[in-house]
């Protein structure tokens, strides 16, 4: 039985997007995660062109893309497994 109380996400690195620019991945989409933690929390949806309010798209090649590669201690970036997979 899987666990359920596993963490889905990784934190974004550059092999992630290394990976999604060689499997044609042309933008970013950043969702923030509701939690009650100090830190925010940001999901990066590969290929999503379309952003909800409140929401930003950036193109995979931008530099906003790699600046999320930095560290920052009350900001994360994460990806769900799912997008890893593709």
């Amino acid at each position: 039985m899987e666990d359920e109380n596993r963490n889905p996400y990784v934190k974004f690195n550059a092999q992630i997007l290394a990976d999604w620019k060689a499997n044609g991945v042309n933008y970013v989409k950043l969702v923030q995660l509701e939690t009650d933690l100090p830190v925010q929390f940001f999901e990066l949806v590969p290929n999503s062109e379309i952003p909800d309010s409140g929401e930003t798209i950036y193109n995979i090649d931008s530099e906003d893309v790699t600046e999320l590669l930095e560290e920052q201690k009350k900001v994360k970036f994460l990806v769900h497994e799912i997008y890893l997979e593709e």
